[in-house]
């Protein structure tokens, strides 16, 4: 085994050991928390940073702190993740007119493929110094008063409703629900906006989760530990801390810890794609999305 392997089995071994100290709901939330920061990277990388610096809260490498001209400090430690090795090769791709077409040459196509991983590092800005001109604002939060809340709401539904129906109801004790075989999300509309946001993201959470994962044999508590997570991810990252709420939400339907493990990856997956398509949407109200990418 050469020493690009060692490293790489380490750090699987650093992520499994992680995995293994979240063993209630308010560990959970502390590592959402953390996500909410992370979540463009995959969910190994994300779980490799947290479980080298737990308060990292912008990380680079050494020359991309360059770039932004600040340095790493002398005798600081880099934190390790995983970085895919891509290799380029050829394949043949037969013409529509293959009966006339005579250059072979013409045929080959290259593609990249993803050949392995290597270990790189990081560093936090904590471990750096320099000037701050090129750092992105790091977005902590929204004043929270009604108003703004508000606005979130209405450009949340706007954005949802390109992809699902979504209408407000009232008489029921549900705050919202997802219908798997219409589409629709009914969210009461009664509630106060930041329920509503949260209510919102969570069925918004479910229907994205059920077209990545159909099967009939997920669990009821998997499909809700999923979307009260990403809710909880996607919220923060907005800027709104529904911890109050979803701490509770979440204990209610945790009935064993490994699930957390298991849902993990797909809570990442499923809170990067709602963030990375409110950064990208052409509403500027979440322009701020795109600035730590």
């Amino acid at each position: 085994m050469n020493k690009n392997q060692e490293k790489i089995r380490a750090a699987l071994t650093r992520i499994d050991d992680c995995l293994q100290t979240i063993n209630t709901n308010e560990d959970w939330l502390k590592y959402l928390c953390f996500q909410s920061q992370f979540y463009h990277y995959s969910f190994q990388n994300a779980m490799l940073i947290y479980s080298q610096n737990p308060e990292a809260t912008f990380v680079k490498g050494y020359k991309s702190w360059n770039k932004l001209d600040r340095y790493v400090k002398k005798g600081s430690t880099g934190i390790s993740i995983l970085a895919p090795c891509y290799k380029k090769v050829e394949e043949f791709k037969e013409p529509d007119n293959a009966s006339v077409y005579q250059d072979k040459e013409a045929q080959k196509e290259t593609k990249r493929i993803l050949a392995g991983f290597k270990v790189t590092y990081v560093y936090d800005i904590s471990d750096t110094d320099g000037s701050d001109e090129y750092i992105p604002v790091l977005v902590k939060g929204l004043a929270g008063n009604s108003e703004a809340e508000r606005e979130i709401y209405e450009k949340l539904v706007a954005f949802i409703s390109t992809e699902h129906e979504i209408k407000e109801v009232t008489g029921t004790a549900s705050k919202g629900s997802y219908n798997l075989d219409t589409g629709i999300i009914s969210i009461r509309g009664d509630l106060e906006y930041l329920q509503r946001i949260k209510t919102l993201l969570h069925e918004y959470a479910h229907a994205l989760d059920f077209d990545m994962h159909p099967e009939e044999d997920v669990s009821r508590n998997r499909r809700e530990l999923i979307a009260e997570s990403v809710a909880f991810v996607v919220a923060l990252r907005l800027g709104l801390d529904t911890s109050s709420y979803s701490m509770s939400y979440i204990k209610s339907w945790l009935k064993d810890t490994d699930e957390l493990k298991i849902i993990a990856d797909t809570v990442q997956k499923v809170s990067a794609k709602i963030i990375n398509n409110l950064a990208e949407s052409e509403d500027s109200a979440f322009s701020y999305l795109k600035e730590e990418k």
